[in-house]
C-alpha cells in the first residue's frame, strides 16, 4: 500500500524515495554520457576518414576523366556526397594541396610497387637488359591503387605533367623520389654504347611515352568500351613494354659530320653524365 504524503514521515519517505532514483538515474546518465561521448567520436572520427577518402577518390576520377584544370571543388563536393559545402578545404586546405596528396599517394605506391620488382630482379643478379627495368616500371609485380573501383592514377598523372609539371617536380624534390632515378641509371649503365646526350633524350621521351600509353590504356579498362580490338589483340602491357624498349635502343642514327664529336663525347660518357642535369627532373621541365 502507497504511503501517505500527507503524513510528515510519508513525506520523508517520498522525497527521500525519488532524491535515491534521481542519483541513480544522474549516475546512469553520467555513464551513459561518457560511453556514447566516446561512441560519438569514434563513429564521428570513422565517418570523416570516410568522408575524406571518398573526396580524394572522387576528385581523382574527375581529374583523370576531365583534367585538373576542368574540375572545380563545387564539383568534387556534389560528386563525393559531402554534406558541408567546405568539406574539402577542411580536409586538405585547397584544391592545390588535394593534388598534392593525390601525387604524393600515387608516388608512393609507384616507389613501392618499383621496390619490390627490383628486389626481385636483384635475386636473379640483376638487370640484364633495357627490357627488364622497363617490364618493372610499365607493369610492376604489385598494382598501384588498388582502392579504387576504377583505374585512375595514370590519367590523373599524365592530366597534371600537361599543366602543372612544376608541381609534380618539387614534389618529387620534397619526396625524394629515387627509385625511379634508379631505375633511369640502371637503363644508362646497361647501354652505354649510346651517347649520352642522346640516351638523356631518349629516356625523357620514354617517360612521356609511358604516361600517354598507360593512360590510354587506363581509359579502355575504366570505360569498359568493347567496340575496337586495339587493346584485345594482344597483351598491350607488353606492347608498351616492347615498344618503350625499342624506343630507348633503336639505332643511332648521327649525322655524318657529327660523328667525330659523338665517338669524342662517348669515351667521356660516364664523365659527362655525372655533370649533366638529372634527367628524372628533365622529364618534368
Amino acid at each position: 500500500m502507497s504511503p501517505d504524503p500527507r503524513h510528515w514521515r510519508s513525506i520523508r519517505f517520498w522525497l527521500t524515495r525519488y532524491a535515491d532514483k534521481f542519483k541513480i538515474r544522474w549516475k546512469i546518465e553520467k555513464m551513459v554520457k561518457a560511453t556514447t561521448g566516446r561512441a560519438v567520436n569514434r563513429r564521428s572520427s570513422s565517418s570523416e576518414t570516410s568522408t575524406k577518402n571518398r573526396i580524394k577518390i572522387t576528385a581523382r576520377k574527375l581529374f583523370a576523366e576531365r583534367g585538373v584544370e576542368a574540375v572545380t571543388v563545387r564539383e568534387i563536393i556534389a560528386a563525393a556526397g559531402a554534406k558541408n559545402g567546405g568539406s574539402l578545404n577542411y580536409y586538405f586546405g585547397s584544391k592545390d594541396a588535394l593534388i598534392e596528396e593525390l601525387l604524393a599517394e600515387i608516388f608512393r605506391e609507384m616507389s613501392d610497387a618499383w621496390l619490390v620488382g627490383l628486389s626481385e630482379i636483384d635475386k636473379k643478379g640483376g638487370p640484364t637488359s633495357v627490357s627488364d627495368i622497363v617490364s618493372i616500371i610499365i607493369d610492376p609485380p604489385t598494382p598501384i591503387l588498388v582502392s579504387d573501383n576504377s583505374p585512375t592514377a595514370s590519367r590523373f598523372l599524365a592530366s597534371v605533367l600537361s599543366t602543372r609539371r612544376q608541381v609534380v617536380r618539387d614534389l618529387m624534390d620534397r619526396m625524394h623520389f629515387s627509385v625511379f632515378a634508379r631505375l633511369l641509371t640502371y637503363i644508362q649503365e646497361l647501354r652505354r654504347d649510346i651517347p649520352p646526350e642522346i640516351m638523356r633524350q631518349r629516356l625523357i621521351f620514354f617517360a612521356w611515352y609511358a604516361v600517354s600509353a598507360l593512360g590510354a590504356y587506363e581509359g579502355f579498362q575504366a570505360n569498359g568500351r568493347r567496340d575496337s580490338n586495339i587493346w584485345t589483340d594482344y597483351d598491350p602491357l607488353q606492347n608498351i613494354i616492347d615498344t618503350g624498349t625499342g624506343l630507348i635502343e633503336a639505332d643511332v642514327s648521327v649525322p655524318s659530320n657529327k660523328r667525330r664529336s659523338y665517338a669524342d663525347q662517348k669515351s667521356k660518357s660516364v664523365k659527362r653524365q655525372s655533370k649533366s642535369s638529372s634527367v628524372v627532373d628533365e622529364i618534368f621541365l
